[in-house]
């Protein structure tokens, strides 16, 4: 649980995504993780170093709680300046203003469509740096300017559901929860599967039937180690029975 709760972690699981999931052409946006205050200079070579480009989405280190929903968007090498580590610097990628939130209740999962950032121009540019809120900005309900397009775009296509399903599995495993969120986006240009960040305790917001979801799968959970226990209590025993006779008659 406390790799999801740090940004560094589950970017790092995140980022070996492409190997192991190769075949569903699933990835995730580089990224760069700044630790402590730095010169811009040096942040600069650093960005220049790892390939990321503008804009960049700053987040905290720190991926739970309501300071980890404040995120910014950095258009140039001079606005690095605005970022306060440790966080993570991510590349942004145009989805056409669409986020998809993948809920997961043990063996199952449900995919939710949120409101999200609008396109941008790619590679540097004099903007202003833009603070925001992502829960705000991906609220079902949200209006913000920042969700609103600027330009007619094509319908992306929905992420397909036996990718998802087996970005589900590789992060359960990777993860050894049943319990998790992940925020994934589709390329505009591509149109790749995107996983952009991984939540713990998510909200479950909009998600049909989550506590008959959440009740089945605690059952699941209890009743495996129902059906385990007695079998593992057992063995001592059968052992002792088969041991004693077979000690006594060596014994004779």
């Amino acid at each position: 649980m406390t790799q999801l709760l740090d940004r560094f972690a589950s970017y790092r699981i995140m980022s070996k995504l492409h190997n192991s999931l190769r075949d569903w052409h699933i990835c995730s946006p580089p990224y760069l993780e700044i630790h402590s205050s730095s010169d811009v200079s040096s942040l600069q070579q650093a960005v220049m170093t790892q390939s990321i480009s503008f804009p960049l989405v700053c987040k905290t280190r720190v991926a739970h709680g309501s300071l980890s929903h404040e995120m910014s968007l950095i258009f140039s090498a001079g606005s690095l300046a605005d970022i306060h580590p440790p966080c993570v610097l991510q590349s942004f990628v145009n989805h056409g203003a669409v986020l998809h939130k993948v809920f997961v209740v043990g063996d199952r999962h449900f995919c939710v469509e949120r409101p999200s950032l609008k396109n941008f121009p790619s590679g540097p540019c004099d903007r202003k740096t833009i603070f925001f809120n992502s829960h705000q900005v991906s609220k079902p309900e949200s209006s913000s300017d920042l969700t609103a397009l600027d330009e007619q775009v094509p319908c992306l296509p929905p992420p397909s559901s036996e990718a998802v399903a087996a970005l589900v599995r590789e992060l359960r495993t990777q993860l050894g929860m049943a319990l998790f969120g992940v925020d994934i986006i589709i390329n505009l240009h591509t149109h790749t599967l995107t996983v952009i960040d991984i939540n713990i305790f998510p909200g479950y917001e909009g998600v049909p039937q989550f506590f008959s979801s959440l009740l089945s799968h605690i059952e699941s959970v209890f009743n495996k180690q129902t059906f385990a226990g007695p079998q593992a209590t057992s063995f001592p025993e059968s052992a002792q029975t088969k041991g004693g006779p077979s000690a006594a008659t060596t014994g004779l």
